[in-house]
């Protein structure tokens, strides 16, 4: 005779209550096995910072071009050079407008770190700038590495540094144009600079900011032309925008 369970009773079947545990079993080995299955293949998050509400101090000497940076001296332990911190302003805006009138001077400013790996930002808080003694940190005499081909993808220096995470990519796509609408740096990640992962920043032949045509390759696989400069810490790849290839 088979087995018939009725809902008020204390306890179920022998044969009913095997079958229910067993597939109860298996339903929570498969669900632990996709979890694990799922994780293994996601991209894991780029190591980033952005120190939101955490104000600090700096001083250095304010660079326009190619984008608005301070160039602040390392400290003595380290060398006797200097490093890049790129500027921009609060929200999607670039900082130009706030350095303009202090291209060349030494200067002190407030504002928020933003980093990722050796790549670092300062988010400015308005009206912070003022002049300030003597500079210490002197430019680096820029030289040009040479001519290369590189595949990769124009990003906001804002957000792929550390202000959103993953700051690339087609899901980010409209909020980098409007950021780079905005003057926020434009930048380029490959992963096939000389055989390493490289940011740089991209302009013109003339080091320039591109024409606001270069937005429709924003967020997308692109193939660039052009010659890379070194500027102390950074590196600068100068194109023109018709060398932009669209990969697929």
């Amino acid at each position: 005779m088979n087995e018939f369970y009725v809902g008020y009773l204390p306890k179920a079947p022998t044969g009913i209550s095997r079958r229910v545990r067993t597939v109860v079993i298996a339903l929570m080995v498969i669900g632990v096995a996709g979890a694990i299955t799922f994780a293994s293949v996601q991209r894991t998050f780029a190591p980033v910072m952005f120190e939101y509400g955490k104000q600090r101090s700096f001083e250095g000497i304010i660079e326009r071009k190619p984008f608005p940076t301070l160039l602040v001296k390392r400290p003595a332990s380290a060398d006797s050079g200097s490093s890049h911190y790129l500027l921009v302003a609060e929200g999607k805006h670039g900082a130009d407008d706030e350095v303009s009138e202090f291209e060349g001077k030494s200067v002190r400013l407030k504002g928020t770190l933003i980093y990722r790996g050796n790549q670092t930002m300062i988010e400015l808080v308005k009206g912070s700038i003022s002049a300030a003694g003597s500079a210490e940190a002197r430019p680096a005499a820029a030289k040009t590495v040479g001519m290369f081909e590189l595949s990769g993808e124009i990003v906001d220096g804002k957000c792929y540094l550390g202000v959103m995470n993953p700051g690339s990519g087609k899901v980010h796509r409209d909020c980098a144009a409007r950021c780079l609408s905005g003057g926020v740096p434009i930048l380029f990640a490959t992963s096939d600079f000389r055989g390493e992962p490289a940011v740089l920043q991209l302009t013109d032949s003339s080091q320039k900011p591109l024409p606001k045509t270069f937005l429709d390759h924003v967020g997308q696989p692109v193939r660039l032309t052009g010659t890379v400069v070194e500027n102390g810490d950074t590196l600068i790849f100068e194109i023109e925008p018709s060398s932009i290839t669209q990969l697929r």
